[in-house]
């Protein structure tokens, strides 16, 4: 299925889609990142006010503001999966529907420049107060970091 992220009328219909075909939501593994301008040279490096908003708007409209959008939009089906899985016991299913939002130690210290340090840091932050909301409804979130991606 393709889904521009950046378009919350696509993700809106993915998550309906899911819904008419399966019933439910079990993960949500938000992973998109734009390629950001200059990857190739040494811009992508350089300083934040050199890079001005052309580093910080695709990094942080795909990766973070859709991060955002993707979770808005699916939690309901979310919430409606866990009420589901909370009947079955815990021999059966030990389930609880996840959000996973791929980040990186890019969040936590320096690497590669200012606007990807902040999109990854509120990316981690925005797993972390999810799971503060959400654990009422038997949904957990993590904040997950693969390492190096060729």
């Amino acid at each position: 299925v393709t889904c521009d992220v950046a378009d919350q009328s696509q993700v809106k219909s993915l998550i309906e889609k899911v819904k008419s075909e399966q019933g439910r939501c079990d993960l949500l593994v938000y992973s998109a990142f734009p390629t950001p301008p200059n990857l190739s040279n040494a811009k992508f490096r350089d300083e934040f006010w050199k890079q001005n908003v052309e580093m910080w708007d695709p990094l942080c409209e795909v990766g973070l503001r859709s991060a955002y959008m993707s979770c808005c939009e699916t939690i309901p089906l979310m919430i409606d999966t866990a009420k589901l899985s909370s009947g079955i016991s815990a021999t059966q299913s030990n389930n609880r529907p996840m959000i996973v939002l791929v980040s990186s130690f890019g969040g936590r210290s320096y690497a590669f420049n200012v606007a990807y340090g902040v999109q990854k840091a509120a990316l981690d932050r925005l797993a972390s107060d999810m799971a503060v909301q959400l654990k009422q409804y038997n949904i957990d979130t993590v904040s997950l970091y693969p390492g190096v991606v060729r």
